[in-house]
């Protein structure tokens, strides 16, 4: 007897452009597939100056030592943020919240990189 499981409860969650196709969770938890389709307009100039600033966060992630990155994935974990590293060293550097980095020091006794605020331009 073959059963139906839910792609969740094996561990995968899948969303973003996959295979052609846009994939998202909607509000009742189901998944949403549609086939991608290009923008109607040209992007915002609001739009232009929020994918620079993510653009220059991430290369401030790529720029760190491997062993940076290590700490950064090692205290994610012993926090059990539901993050990886990169994903928390992104959303400090999008936000003005320092306190943050000091709590997972404080809670996981690691001592993290600097995360400079990613100001826009």
């Amino acid at each position: 007897m073959a059963l139906s499981v839910p792609a969740q409860m094996m561990g995968l969650q899948v969303s973003g452009d996959v295979a052609g196709y846009t994939i998202y969770t909607d509000m009742k938890g189901r998944k949403v597939a549609f086939p991608i389709a290009p923008p109607k307009e040209p992007p915002s100039p609001a739009q232009i100056k929020h994918r620079d600033r993510f653009r220059r966060a991430q290369a401030a992630w790529t720029a760190l030592t491997l062993t940076q990155k290590a700490d950064l994935e090692r205290a994610t974990q012993i926090a059990s943020l539901a993050m990886t590293g990169q994903n928390f060293y992104l959303a400090v550097a999008l936000q003005t919240n320092s306190k943050l980095v000091e709590t997972i020091e404080r809670q996981t006794g690691i001592d993290l990189p600097p995360i400079p605020y990613v100001h826009y331009l």
